[in-house]
C-alpha cells in the first residue's frame, strides 16, 4: 500500500486551524448566513423591558418536532459569556451582523455555558448553575456577563423562562440572533443601537417594520 502524503503547507495549516480552533472553543461553525445578510442582533439590558412579541408564547411543544427545520446560524442556540467589551459596542447596529463581528465576539469572551440545541425549554434552568459559578457581583464597567440566544421557531418560546433565570443573578445583557426576514420584527421597539449600517433590502425578498 502506498502511503498518503498528508503534508500542508502553511497557508493550508493556517486555514485548516482557523476552521477547527474555534469550532472546538465555541462550538459552532461558520456558515453562510453572514454573506447573505440573513442575521441581525438585537441587544437590550436585562433591567429593560423586552419587546411584547418575544414575550408571547406560542404554540407550547414538550420537543422539538423531528425533521422540521430551524433557523440557526452556526452559534449553539444558547450561550452565557463574560466579554471584554459590552455586547452592544460589538453589535452597535441591528443589521447586518458580519463575520468580523462575530471574530470580534469570540476574541474579546469567554463562554461559560452553552447549550448547542435548546430540545426542551426546560433545558434553560441549567444556566441556573453556571450562574451560580460567576456569582452576582458587579461586573466592571467595559465588560459584561451576556446571555446570547438565537431566535426560531421554538427558542422564542423559551424566553420567558430565560429572564426568570437570568433575574438576580448578574446578567448585564441579553442578545437575540435572528433572521430579520422574518416575525418578530423588533427593530421598532426602543433599543440602545444605532440602527442599521445601511439600507435595508426592501423588496429584495426581505421583510421589515416601518422602522426597519
Amino acid at each position: 500500500m502506498v502511503g498518503m502524503d498528508c503534508r500542508l503547507s502553511r497557508r493550508e495549516l493556517l486555514r485548516f486551524l482557523s476552521l477547527v480552533l474555534p469550532t472546538a472553543f465555541f462550538g459552532y461553525r461558520i456558515i453562510d448566513y453572514y454573506d447573505a445578510e440573513r442575521v441581525c442582533a438585537h441587544v437590550y439590558e436585562l433591567s429593560q423591558n423586552l419587546p411584547d412579541p418575544l414575550l408571547k408564547i406560542n404554540a407550547k411543544s414538550a420537543k422539538r418536532i423531528q425533521g422540521r427545520s430551524y433557523f440557526q446560524i452556526g452559534l449553539p442556540e444558547l450561550i452565557l459569556c463574560r466579554t471584554e467589551i459590552r455586547l452592544v459596542e460589538i453589535f452597535a447596529y441591528f443589521w447586518p451582523i458580519t463575520r468580523p463581528e462575530i471574530k470580534r465576539f469570540q476574541n474579546s469572551s469567554t463562554v461559560l455555558f452553552r447549550r448547542p440545541v435548546i430540545e426542551q425549554v426546560d433545558q434553560v434552568v441549567e444556566l441556573e448553575t453556571a450562574l451560580s459559578r460567576t456569582g452576582a457581583g458587579p461586573t466592571p464597567a467595559k465588560s459584561s456577563l451576556a446571555v446570547m440566544l438565537t431566535l426560531n421557531d421554538y427558542t422564542r418560546n423559551a424566553i420567558p423562562r430565560l429572564l426568570d433565570t437570568c433575574r438576580g443573578k448578574g446578567v448585564d445583557e441579553i442578545v437575540i440572533f435572528k433572521d430579520p426576514s422574518k416575525p418578530p420584527y423588533l427593530c421598532s421597539y426602543p433599543s440602545q443601537q444605532k440602527g442599521f449600517k445601511k439600507k435595508p433590502p426592501i423588496g429584495s425578498g426581505y421583510r421589515f417594520s416601518a422602522l426597519a
